[in-house]
């Protein structure tokens, strides 16, 4: 079945074109719907007069689309989530963080517009696609930020320092002295053993 477009269609076509589809999806979706209308010569005359006021509402909603990816574009999007001692996230951070974020910036986007170049798991920057239209497409960063609780912390801070002693063969002044004292007490101990 020969159909003309009448607006854009994933994974289709955009605005105008001439597409060949099976007869059920032009029938019971697209001309229906009022995506598509038959390519047959009758409706000739009135396609093209529709086609050239359909261009004009179309190159309006292109301009619309660049100037909200522009404004996108200088989104500086940032999620705090908890991570691990690597980096590495407890969960990750998914399309439906970004549309949360994105929604409380003032944008409401499907979640279909959104396309992640990798899933997000580590802590650092991240690329992403937006299609604010089918014909514009905008890049941006998100930044994820590792938060890592408190009492970790200090574990990973002790762990991290006594196997730098243990590296540099230095001793802590504090394990030191309590040596020292035990080395005394059993030497005291020997020689009150051997004056009995």
């Amino acid at each position: 079945m020969r159909l003309i477009l009448t607006e854009d269609v994933a994974n289709l076509g955009s605005l105008g074109d001439a597409v060949e589809v099976k007869a059920g999806y032009g029938r019971n979706y697209l001309i229906p719907q009022g995506k598509a209308l038959l390519a047959d010569n009758r409706a000739s005359k009135e396609l093209q007069h529709r086609l050239t006021h359909l261009e004009k509402l179309r190159q309006g909603k292109i301009a619309l689309a660049q100037e909200q990816a522009a404004k996108i574009k200088e989104l500086q999007l940032e999620v705090v989530r908890k991570a691990g001692q690597g980096g590495r996230l407890f969960g990750s951070v998914t399309i439906r963080d970004i549309l949360q974020m994105l929604t409380d910036q003032g944008y409401d986007f499907d979640r279909k517009v959104v396309t992640l170049h990798a899933p997000i798991r580590n802590v650092g920057s991240h690329e992403l696609t937006i299609r604010v239209h089918t014909e514009v497409r905008v890049s941006l960063s998100i930044k994820v930020i590792g938060e890592i609780e408190p009492g970790a912390a200090e574990v990973a801070e002790e762990t991290a320092e006594a196997s730098e002693d243990t590296e540099t063969g230095e001793e802590n002044p504090e394990t030191v002295e309590a040596s020292a004292e035990e080395s005394q007490e059993t030497e005291t101990g020997v020689e009150t053993e051997a004056s009995a």
